[in-house]
């Protein structure tokens, strides 16, 4: 036996994980779906049920499988018992599912955001085609446009995506603007409702108007000034600075787990569908669920 060739045999956990996912998303449905839709007309008689397809669509995001067609495919091999209609019903469904979700997902945030006392708030390119289709593409073109990186430094054809994040990481709201938007045009909107007093930004939001505007809105907005500008060194905090790039730290996971820069759809119900997908399943992990109660990490 000791010439024998050594191997590690691949496993997956895709039933134990599918479950624990229904029994999740099945608690927080009856919590906060909306009984308009919960208790609709037949539902009762739905071949498969609402929960049975938010696990799906959460478990495709753990597996951060960008496309539909692939996963369901490998979802019918891996877990047939699981998956026993068509695509077609399950990309449909997916679809009319998305005010679940967005209810879902503003219940957790009520839970989660009662006692949060600062924010941070910056932006994500979300790019619809390669660059050297940037003056051709024609997906979306009713809303997207060209906007550029600083990050990267390039321009890009697409959309962009605000957040604002507790200083622990949690995605308190979101906000999806033309690629051309800049980040202090889609502030306002994106803090409207915040429960953190006080809000931290990069340099890209600063400006005396937007800081006004805040004000106006009960938000204390801190920015730390370009190196050139006057009472930079007493005014950029270099706590303050640290606690800032969390938001940055927290894009590298989204982009890196969930792929939420990367886009395979071509409906923008299907775009709107991911991103909100994404915040999800992401908050979820923020949790645990014990007992029919939810408790914070």
């Amino acid at each position: 036996m000791l010439d024998h060739l050594k191997f590690k045999q691949e496993r997956h956990n895709l039933q134990a994980d599918l479950e624990q996912l229904k029994e999740i998303c099945g608690y927080l449905y009856h919590k906060y779906c909306p009984s308009l839709i919960s208790k609709r007309r037949n539902v009762e008689h739905t071949q498969v049920s609402d929960i049975q397809i938010l696990a799906l669509l959460c478990l495709q995001m753990t597996t951060n499988m960008q496309s539909q067609r692939k996963f369901f495919a490998w979802a019918k091999l891996f877990i047939p018992n699981q998956v026993t209609f068509d695509r077609t019903r399950f990309n449909r469904r997916a679809h009319q599912l998305l005010p679940v979700i967005m209810a879902l997902r503003h219940g957790l945030t009520q839970e989660y955001a009662q006692t949060r006392q600062i924010a941070i708030i910056d932006s994500l390119p979300n790019p619809l085609c390669q660059k050297v289709r940037n003056k051709r593409v024609k997906i979306f073109s009713e809303i997207a446009d060209i906007g550029y990186n600083a990050t990267k430094t390039m321009y890009f054809y697409g959309l962009k995506t605000h957040i604002v994040v507790t200083t622990t990481g949690y995605i308190l709201n979101y906000a999806v603007t033309p690629a051309s938007v800049h980040d202090t045009q889609a502030a306002a909107t994106l803090i409207d409702g915040c429960p953190c007093p006080f809000v931290l930004g990069d340099v890209g939001y600063v400006g005396q108007s937007l800081k006004e505007k805040f004000a106006q809105l009960g938000y204390d907005l801190w920015t730390p000034y370009r190196s050139n500008m006057k009472g930079a060194k007493q005014h950029n905090s270099r706590a303050l600075k640290k606690l800032r790039r969390t938001i940055e730290s927290r894009f590298s996971i989204l982009v890196d787990n969930y792929g939420i820069e990367r886009n395979l759809t071509r409906s923008l119900i299907g775009f709107w569908l991911k991103i909100e997908l994404t915040v999800f399943v992401y908050n979820l992990g923020f949790f645990s669920f014990d007992e029919d109660e939810i408790i914070t990490n």
